[in-house]
């Protein structure tokens, strides 16, 4: 499998600005350098790479109240498609989806989520945003990051895993192990915890011998991973940014303080009932402890769509 490409009408997905907030002595690292983007989105900057872990941003595309997917059918990107009134702007928000891939050296993806959504490439399909990512000099791709409670039911049938510029790394528990070395039909390796200066250059080492394997990475107790023990492997594996497509993982991320920002298509349209939100599965934040959070920019491409990107406070009394 090789890396579809997408042509994007750049005028006809331009977003226009009506708010920015964007401290310039924070906001110092310019994303990867690109005309185009610039032209529909204006400059993409980002903070430092926090110490010892890469910065991590995640993106979605929801209804009014909410809602990532319909009931009947839980593929993401329809909460866009299926807004009749404004076709374009869901363009608008896959070729931000395919910006935000572009600049980020890692995507952590939970297996279910790879289940749901089949096509998933791990790539950017804009050959400009490709481009100005090999000029960049980054990978041609992120690296998936595939994270499994379980260690089950990975679509190893999927394409992208049978794309030569995608990588990946399958974060389980030390419970999901067992199961994952079980079902894993490709070579693979196992590499520690980043917790002493031996095993972070061991991880350096078998990163670099093992361009063709999978990397396994087993975190936290029982049936449960461990969000900062991962953060800091991906900060040994030379990861400065990493962009966060599971809705569930992203909200375990807020529950650590572990997730720095999040970029919200809001796609006027309403869904209504069970369907499935940020954290549905998850246990609610209390009204006494909560992640707050505060607009960093807010674009639009008509009355129908709204691009905001926030940036995440675990600061707040």
């Amino acid at each position: 499998m090789a890396i579809p490409q997408i042509t994007f009408d750049k005028s006809a997905i331009r977003l226009q600005r009506i708010y920015e907030n964007i401290p310039p002595e924070e906001y110092g690292e310019k994303g990867v350098p690109s005309e185009k983007a610039n032209e529909i989105y204006g400059p993409l900057l980002f903070r430092e790479m926090p110490a010892e872990r890469p910065l991590a941003y995640a993106s979605y595309v929801m209804s009014i109240d909410g809602k990532i997917a319909f009931e009947d059918d839980e593929v993401g990107p329809l909460i866009a498609k299926k807004n009749l009134l404004d076709p374009t702007g869901a363009d608008a928000d896959f070729w931000m989806l395919n910006l935000l891939r572009a600049n980020c050296d890692g995507i952590i993806i939970g297996s279910g989520t790879m289940v749901k959504e089949p096509t998933y490439s791990g790539s950017t399909y804009d050959p400009d945003l490709l481009k100005a990512r090999r000029a960049a000099g980054m990978s041609e791709a992120p690296r998936t990051v595939v994270v499994t409670r379980s260690g089950r039911g990975i679509p190893y049938e999927n394409e992208v895993f049978h794309c030569p510029e995608v990588s990946f790394l399958i974060v389980t528990s030390p419970s999901g192990l067992k199961a994952l070395v079980e079902e894993i039909p490709y070579r693979y390796y196992l590499l520690p915890k980043a917790d002493s200066e031996e095993n972070r250059r061991e991880i350096q080492r078998m990163i670099q011998e093992n361009p063709d394997k999978i990397a396994v990475l087993e975190t936290g107790e029982g049936t449960e991973t461990d969000v900062a023990q991962m953060m800091a492997v991906l900060g040994v594996m030379g990861m400065k940014r990493v962009l966060v497509e599971s809705p569930s993982y992203c909200h375990l991320m807020m529950r650590e303080g572990l997730l720095d920002e999040i970029f919200i298509t809001t796609s006027c349209i309403f869904v209504g009932g069970q369907a499935t939100g940020i954290g549905t599965m998850a246990e609610s934040f209390p009204s006494f402890r909560h992640p707050h959070s505060e607009i960093l920019s807010i674009h639009m491409h008509s009355p129908h769509f709204i691009y905001t990107r926030y940036r995440m406070r675990y600061d707040a009394e």
